[in-house]
């Protein structure tokens, strides 16, 4: 007899090689059911910390909209905040996640994870 499942794990996207005061953006679709997902009023938010358990956020990612009724964002983690966060450390790990928080609910759902590498960059002005 065969064991069902039910998976509530998000998707995994591992982030590597996020640089320090280099334009890191990216962007998202955010789907369900295999579908484009209407986040239309939702709040969506990404942080990295050093461990999921960690109290202090390492970085922020700044999320703008591109179209909502599609579920299309861009995030960008800011080069001036990952030189911060590295400290002048040559490299730092974490892990990371993006929330959903739809409008009307009170607790998010979180659709992305995975690990987060920040580095410093070689070529500087």
């Amino acid at each position: 007899m065969a064991r069902e499942r039910l998976n509530f794990r998000p998707g995994t996207l591992d982030l590597i090689g996020i640089r320090a005061n280099d334009r890191n953006h990216m962007q998202v679709t955010l789907k369900q059911g295999g579908v484009p997902w209407d986040t239309t009023g939702a709040v969506v938010a990404a942080q990295a910390r050093t461990t999921a358990n960690s109290e202090e956020v390492g970085i922020e990612a700044s999320v703008t909209e591109v179209d909502t009724t599609v579920g299309q964002y861009v995030l960008k983690w800011a080069g001036a905040d990952v030189a911060t966060l590295l400290g002048g450390a040559a490299t730092w790990d974490g892990v990371w996640d993006l929330q959903v928080l739809e409008s009307g609910q009170d607790e998010p759902e979180t659709v992305l994870e995975g690990v987060f590498q920040a580095e410093s960059d070689v070529t500087r002005p």
